[in-house]
Formats: structure tokens, C-alpha cells, sequence
């Protein structure tokens, strides 16, 4: 993680509303900053008065808007050559990126809408969107709807939970460890299931 969880609340305790801003812009482009903290704190304090609700609910979403577009573009003009570079000992080469393309126009829509609704993969949404070259009206429509209901659901928690707001936090970070992983398995099996239906089958036949 790029901040400890106590740098991340004593930033927000004194810097507030331009630590919430860098906090999730950073975040949304591609680090590993967990909103899941970010956000149930600034819920919390809006409770106790510290954050103004409006301003508070409204940086953090703007913050994330702007960090997808950014992690995109990064995507959609660096981040496939240098994927490409580093994936082909694996196995990952030009046919499985055009599939991965191909994937992309037929389900990037929901991919894009419900990435921002998953800790840990949420960060890497918009890299993944652009290097697969998804239509950018498109990610920003359906990322942006994503992160409205991400943001609303964890600072109203934190706002609800007041004092407790740590127990929402705690059930999304463990969450993403497994969310993580389900969702990279996910993407290798479609990118490699024709590769993984041949060696099946040729067990098969021995």
C-alpha cells in the first residue's frame, strides 16, 4: 500500500477536502489507496460535523471522475506497449490483446460500471479500459455511475456508522483480497480458454 491507514487519516484530519481530492484521484488512476478508508472516514466526519456533506460527497466524486480519465488515457497511449512488453513470457501476446479488445466492445459497458463497484479491482478499471481501447464517452458515462454509487454507499456507512465507521472499512479490505483474485482468474480463463480447451483435451485423448 502506498499510504498506511494512520498517514491516510491524519492527512484527511488536516488537510480535509484536498487530501479526500488527491487521496481518490490517485487512487482511481491506478494506486493502491484504499477508498474503502478514505471514504467511510469522510462519512464519519461529516457526522460529526468537520465536512461539509455537499463539498465532502462531491470532491471525492469528482476526484475519482477525473483519476479514471487520467488512469484511460494512460491506458488507451502507454499502457498495452508496456503490458505487451512484459506479458509475452506468459504467454500473453497480440491475438490475446485483440481478443481482450474485442471483449472490451462487447461487454465494457458492465465491465466499466461494475469495476467501480469492487475494492481493490476499481484501480486499475481505467487503465484496463483504455489499453483495450473501450470508447472513452462510454467509460466516462458508465465508470462515472459506478463511482456515484461507490462513493454515496461508503460515506453515508461512515456517516451512519459515526464512530464505527471503521467496521465498513474492515469488511471491504478483506472483501478485496478475494475480489482480486476472482476477477484476474476470471479475465485469464476468457483470455486463454481456447489454449486451456486444448490441453484439457489432449489429457483427454492420452
Amino acid at each position: 500500500m502506498l499510504f498506511g491507514i494512520e498517514q491516510i487519516l491524519s492527512s484527511i484530519e488536516s488537510q480535509s477536502y484536498l487530501a479526500i481530492f488527491i487521496l481518490m484521484f490517485l487512487e482511481s488512476v491506478v494506486l493502491p489507496i484504499p477508498s474503502e478508508v478514505v471514504l467511510p472516514f469522510t462519512g464519519f466526519l461529516i457526522a460529526i460535523g468537520k465536512i461539509n456533506p455537499y463539498l465532502g460527497f462531491g470532491d471525492a466524486v469528482f476526484a475519482s471522475i477525473l483519476g479514471s480519465l487520467v488512469g484511460f488515457l494512460l491506458g488507451y497511449f502507454l499502457g498495452i506497449d508496456i503490458f505487451l512488453r512484459y506479458s509475452k513470457r506468459f504467454g500473453f501476446g497480440y491475438s490475446e490483446y485483440k481478443k481482450g479488445i474485442k471483449w472490451i466492445k462487447k461487454y465494457g459497458n458492465y465491465f466499466a460500471f461494475i469495476t467501480k463497484l469492487l475494492p481493490a479491482v476499481r484501480s486499475v478499471a481505467g487503465i484496463i479500459c483504455g489499453a483495450f481501447k473501450m470508447d472513452i464517452k462510454k467509460f466516462i458515462a458508465y465508470s462515472s455511475a459506478g463511482i456515484l454509487i461507490w462513493s454515496a454507499f461508503l460515506i453515508y456507512s461512515g456517516y451512519y456508522l459515526s464512530s464505527n465507521w471503521e467496521s465498513i472499512a474492515n469488511v471491504f479490505e478483506k472483501a478485496g483480497a478475494y475480489v482480486a483474485i476472482i476477477f484476474i482468474l476470471f479475465f485469464v480463463v476468457y483470455i486463454y480458454w481456447k489454449k486451456i480447451t486444448r490441453f484439457f483435451s489432449a489429457k483427454r485423448r492420452k
